[in-house]
């Protein structure tokens, strides 16, 4: 989808992406109507003249690119050379990772060498489930926290073992839903865990090609740097509990940017959200989600409605960056095997955002505000996204008291696709400080030479009443 994208006009882009989500729309409402009623029939008529307009575009698409079928029919498979001249030019390694029916394969790619593991899929699942279900739950966590050091670094040695995996920033494709590999035990110091994280600044991606696509916003729209959005409340019929401080946090990281937007509580609405994201660089989501709803797809709650995968799409071609999405489990969604998990965060890339930030399972909301913020911080220093992400985490753990040091209060959040920090006009405080200091200096010298004009003044007509 990536790769066909990258061959059609901006107002193609749109006019695909509308009719996909009416064809989808029309899809959700045909299965709650009875296939013997009218309604059904003219239902299905209209999503027929949806289809046919669709491939009538991909007709156009056809006519304008000849070499279409070349660049979006061949399988893609990339090299190892290729991997390593854009991949592995900034990173240490990339971790590539299948599943198959009774052997879990580990591809480990550094810039000199390849190594290749395999592990029996039921030892693999019954370590990481295990760890799964503890790192979810802090109570569970924090009353078996030595069986999940044990299972954690049992599921790092069957992983990479016989693997020198090199210090640095690593790449990790998975098959099937993430694993937050930075809460991996890779030893113990002291009695305490050393975790992969103090060693590795790691994102992931879908697939190793999906990093080798070159992601282009809008020539037509004007960026602006930053819109935050913090709901705080919801509807009561969604049974949600109040964010509060979400809203808080979204003015603590406003400031480091210039002309920020927001829009908080009862501003922050679902429309608000489909028209304004594409035209900022950086999305910051404070809000309740969930990888499943009553219409059987993962579902993001704003303070009037809820927006469904399925209605994802945007107007213009949007000139994004980074969405974070610091809500629960938007990292998770539907699993299609050959495919990988459908989620908010792969929805985002096909609009051809590179960068999302998501949550695995549900996080506690002062330590996700304060790694937030924290992130924010590092990133406006120019680190790049898996870095400033990183260092986040470890300052975290640095100042959080012993209790909420588990993986459960910093782990969930985990960068997906490009790590490239993006640009942006960033707040600059010296700016502020030269500003004040300038006013100040010529304060002084028109004080100065006012004072020295009077006294000259004041010279002379003593001179004259003596003559």
């Amino acid at each position: 989808q990536l790769n066909e994208k990258k061959w059609l006009g901006e107002d193609m882009i749109m006019k695909q992406a509308a009719l996909d989500a009416q064809i989808l729309q029309m899809d959700k409402q045909l299965g709650r109507l009875d296939q013997q009623s009218q309604a059904f029939a003219d239902l299905q008529s209209e999503r027929l003249a949806r289809k046919e307009e669709l491939n009538g575009l991909s007709r156009q698409i056809r006519q304008k690119n000849e070499l279409r079928y070349e660049s979006i029919e061949d399988t893609g498979f990339t090299t190892l050379a290729d991997m390593r001249r854009v991949i592995l030019k900034e990173h240490q390694a990339l971790v590539e990772i299948f599943t198959g029916d009774s052997t879990v394969f580990t591809l480990v790619i550094t810039p000199r060498r390849a190594y290749y593991t395999r592990v029996k899929r039921s030892v693999y699942d019954r370590v990481a489930d295990s760890c799964m279900s503890m790192i979810a739950d802090p109570v569970t966590m924090n009353r078996q926290f030595p069986a999940f050091t044990r299972a954690s670094a049992s599921l790092y040695r069957l992983m990479f073992r016989h693997i020198p995996l090199p210090d640095g920033r690593i790449v990790i494709s998975p098959d099937g839903k993430y694993f937050p590999f930075e809460a991996l035990v890779t030893g113990m110091t002291g009695g305490e865990p050393v975790y992969f994280l103090n060693r590795h600044a790691v994102s992931y991606t879908y697939s190793a090609r999906y990093l080798m696509n070159r992601f282009a916003g809008s020539a037509k729209q004007v960026a602006r740097s930053f819109l935050g959005m913090a709901p705080v409340h919801f509807p009561n019929e969604s049974g949600l509990a109040n964010l509060n401080g979400s809203d808080q946090s979204v003015r603590t990281i406003s400031t480091l940017f210039t002309e920020p937007d927001t829009l908080l509580g009862r501003a922050a609405t679902r429309k608000a959200f489909l028209d304004n994201f594409s035209r900022h660089q950086i999305i910051q989501l404070y809000t309740h989600s969930s990888d499943s709803s009553k219409e059987g797809e993962p579902v993001i709650y704003f303070a009037d409605s809820p927006l469904y995968l399925s209605a994802l799409s945007s107007k213009k071609k949007p000139i994004t960056s980074l969405v974070v999405l610091s809500a629960c489990e938007t990292g998770n969604g539907r699993f299609f095997r050959g495919e990988g998990v459908f989620s908010f965060n792969r929805a985002f890339a096909a609009l051809g955002i590179p960068s999302c930030i998501n949550t695995l399972w549900s996080v506690d909301n002062e330590a996700t505000y304060e790694v937030t913020e924290l992130f924010y911080r590092n990133l406006v220093e120019g680190m790049p996204l898996d870095v400033a992400l990183q260092q986040a985490k470890l300052a975290f753990l640095q100042n959080a008291p012993a209790d909420r040091q588990l993986p459960y209060y910093w782990a969930a959040s985990i960068l997906a696709g490009k790590t490239t920090a993006p640009a942006m006009n960033k707040f600059k405080p010296w700016v502020w400080i030269i500003f004040p200091v300038g006013a100040a200096l010529l304060i002084f010298v028109a004080g100065m030479l006012i004072i020295r004009s009077r006294r000259s003044g004041n010279r002379r007509s003593l001179t004259q009443f003596r003559i």
